[in-house]
């Protein structure tokens, strides 16, 4: 009797699902903590706000650039001493930050550590391990590791916010540092042989035909040469470049519109509340609907999200606001689950850790002059109209690549 497609979901498979997601929140809540820190640093060491803001785009651009890196150790050395070394990375990075006595300190640890230790535990890893327990059920499995990003984000601004309110800042860097660094015995104990042995690509009279490109074990070199993997890179960095523009923006948005700052912060974090709800529906949309329609959908939902904070014009219309939690909220980070389950089906093998890894590097890259280019447009222009312009446009041609490469849209 065949097995139920459902039946993916059970045992060891969930459990993998269930210690993906866990260590997806720890890789998030230690960057994501960041903005707690921006109040604190300004009244201890006098910097501008620039100065501030450029150790998270160090982190950025770490974590970004740590991507192939992650994707290859973990290809030679597993999960388990992975991610290891990320707790590691990322206590120590905590630790650093919490004695720190110049911004090269900060850079460091916050930047350099704290991004590495987020490509480490964060999902290049997390999306090879799953994918050696799911095929049928691979972008749901997927989609719910990746919602890791709301959780985490939640849980590093709440839990950090008490600590600095209790201990000051530096004594909360480094508890949390100590507690990340306790996780690792937990880690190592845990039984990988089985965790990672995987389940066997199910073989079915209905497979895909050749025109679906599903080359076992291509090399990064081999998968450079593709459409698909410059398609998902540019996915990726265009994509960042368009969100990242709008979330750097927002909450000086708010507040120039007629909101109090902590009104402004406290609707912008509300977005985080969704990010699960729409990763994990969009996971399960492409197990059920065709993949092209669900990725365009995420980018449609995004740009209405937009215009709605482009509408918002006093306390009057928080409606707009309302509109741009819901429909932003509910796509933040879902590129990520579209591409990682089309990334599995074409590039599945032993090197998909570094080819995934190679292609979320545009992400962080885009992170990164997302955030720098839409301060630089406001800058020159004085107009946040610009700044929306230019986001909805990152969008458009971030969709792109899943309606003009072949072996992309043949995924659908």
């Amino acid at each position: 009797m065949p097995n139920r497609q459902t039946s993916e979901f059970s045992g060891m498979a969930l459990a993998v699902v269930f210690l993906c997601f866990c260590i997806g929140v720890i890789g998030r809540m230690v960057p994501e903590h960041f903005p707690n820190l921006v109040g604190p640093l300004f009244q201890e060491f006098g910097w501008v706000r620039s100065q501030i803001a450029s150790i998270f785009s160090v982190c950025a651009l770490a974590t970004g650039l740590s991507g192939p890196v992650a994707g290859f150790l973990y290809d030679r050395m597993g999960p388990r001493k992975l991610y290891s070394i990320g707790l590691c990375f990322a206590g120590g990075g905590l630790i650093i930050a919490g004695n720190a006595s110049g911004i090269w300190h900060f850079y460091l640890g916050l930047g350099v550590a704290v991004g590495f230790a987020a490509a480490c535990c964060g999902n290049v890893v997390n999306s090879a391990l799953v994918s050696r327990w799911y095929h049928a059920k691979l972008p749901l499995a997927i989609a719910i590791v990746f919602s890791s990003l709301g959780a985490g984000s939640f849980l590093g601004l709440s839990l950090s916010q008490i600590l600095i309110t209790n201990l000051g800042w530096r004594s909360t860097e480094i508890v949390m540092g100590f507690g990340i660094l306790a996780i690792i015995p937990i880690i190592l104990l845990l039984p990988w042989k089985k965790l990672n042995s995987g389940r066997p690509i199910p073989s079915s009279p209905n497979a895909v035909t050749p025109t679906v490109m599903t080359i076992q074990n291509m090399s990064l070199k081999q998968a450079m040469k593709t459409p698909s993997f410059w398609g998902f890179a540019t996915v990726f960095f265009v994509t960042a470049n368009g969100m990242y523009s709008i979330v750097i923006q927002s909450v000086t948005y708010l507040i120039e519109k007629g909101m109090t700052p902590v009104e402004s912060s406290f609707n912008i974090g509300l977005t985080g509340l969704f990010i699960p709800v729409g990763m994990i529906s969009c996971g399960y949309f492409l197990t059920r609907f065709n993949n092209i329609v669900v990725a365009l959908g995420t980018y449609a939902f995004t740009m209405i999200g937009i215009s709605f904070l482009w509408m918002f014009d006093g306390p009057s219309h928080y409606w707009a606001v309302i509109g741009f939690i819901l429909f932003f909220g509910l796509t933040m980070g879902t590129r990520g689950p579209v591409v990682g389950s089309f990334a599995a089906k074409i590039f599945r093998g032993k090197n998909f850790g570094v080819i995934y890894g190679s292609i979320t590097t545009g992400g962080g890259l885009g992170a990164a002059s997302g955030s720098f280019i839409s301060g630089w447009i406001y800058d020159i222009s004085q107009s946040y109209e610009a700044v929306f312009s230019f986001s909805l446009i990152c969008l458009v041609v971030g969709a792109l690549p899943f309606l003009v490469i072949p072996t992309i849209r043949n995924q659908a």
